[in-house]
């Protein structure tokens, strides 16, 4: 931001704070990955630096959210106006969000599993070399608490605000928002078990001194209740007529195995195990068999390739291959960017549009 801009800029008169509170459950394992390249796993979960537990990064809670509401108000690929989330990081003169979004712990130490994944080669239908990996995922039902904290000053529009935050929140509730990594894959799927909502009017002296003394024990005197209710419509005390604007498809099947089927999992529950199980993830508490998002996407994948082969004959690879990685996404690696010839086929990366629940 330029020095004329700090020098004429109009500080934020707050005059109420909304506080909301909620416990986060995963639905199914995550992938909170740090970054780090050292770890046991090739992705190791981010952890506290004092407790062994899991940190969900507050900027990747507000990352997700704010995708998210700009797909449910746009569309898919539409530009961005959100007021809750505040500029982009590329605009030097734009406001800071008034949201406030805290990092949160995992309530309990982790419960962490592993899973392998490797690269098929199309053609070959064996794994590309170098192409295994694994990740180390945090188990479906750990629990997060989570913080957010709307500010509202005098010139902002309190409405909208609330508005687009009852629409993330809810989001959030009803799953329809992924944390982590993979998210396409069925990974970081979560639910929201309960909200708890205070309003402060920070122009009332005794509501700005329950303000500050919110969640201390020694306070409890000032404690001002919370609204609670599972339903963040209801603790907002809000209704939402918002139309969602994505554009999507969505299938819903069952189906039946013809015959055996062996997802390959390289961790054995026993040592007594066979040199080959199945792969099992836990989910209430107990592990069970499961189809991994990410092999049932690469069936489709390279049954995807083979219709469009068939199609043309197997006479335009190039296309071919725009239609799978348009539809299933893609990552580059450093000598397919050097060969690129224009800017759309020098990009690194692309998410899928498609996205795969594990079963």
């Amino acid at each position: 931001m330029s020095s004329d801009r700090l020098k004429n800029r109009n500080q934020r008169h707050i005059i109420e704070r909304i506080i909301v509170k909620g416990t986060l459950v995963l639905n199914t394992p995550s992938c909170l990955g740090s970054g780090d390249v050292d770890g046991d796993t090739d992705l190791v979960l981010l952890r506290d630096s004092r407790e062994d537990k899991a940190l969900l990064m507050g900027s990747s809670i507000a990352g997700a959210l704010r995708n998210y509401l700009r797909e449910y108000q746009n569309g898919y690929s539409a530009t961005e106006e959100l007021l809750l989330f505040g500029c982009l990081r590329s605009d030097e003169e734009g406001e800071q969000s008034p949201l406030i979004v805290n990092d949160a712990l995992s309530n309990e130490n982790i419960k962490a599993e592993l899973r392998d994944g490797v690269k098929i080669n199309s053609v070959t239908r064996t794994a590309e070399p170098g192409a295994k990996y694994d990740l180390e995922l945090l188990e479906a039902g750990t629990k997060f608490d989570l913080y957010f904290e709307l500010l509202i000053d005098a010139e902002n529009n309190k409405k909208q605000l609330v508005r687009e935050l009852a629409i993330v929140l809810k989001g959030l509730e009803h799953g329809e928002i992924s944390i982590g990594t993979k998210k396409r894959r069925g990974f970081g799927r979560t639910h929201v078990e309960e909200w708890q909502v205070w309003e402060f009017d920070m122009t009332n002296p005794n509501q700005r001194l329950q303000w500050l003394t919110l969640d201390r024990d020694w306070a409890e005197s000032y404690t001002k209740s919370p609204n609670i209710s599972k339903s963040i419509e209801t603790a907002l005390q809000v209704q939402l007529d918002a139309k969602d604007k994505r554009d999507r498809l969505t299938i819903e099947a069952k189906f039946i195995l013809a015959s055996p089927l062996l997802i390959r999992s390289g961790q054995a529950s026993t040592d007594k195990a066979p040199d080959v199980v199945h792969l099992k993830s836990r989910r209430d508490e107990e592990l069970k068999p499961i189809l991994s998002g990410t092999a049932l996407t690469g069936a489709l994948r390279h049954r995807a390739e083979k219709i469009i082969n068939t199609l043309t004959q197997g006479k335009k690879q190039l296309f071919t291959e725009q239609i799978v990685n348009e539809i299933f996404g893609f990552v580059k690696d450093k000598n397919q960017i050097l060969e690129s010839t224009n800017n759309e086929q020098k990009k690194k990366a692309k998410a899928s549009r498609l996205t795969v629940e594990a079963l």
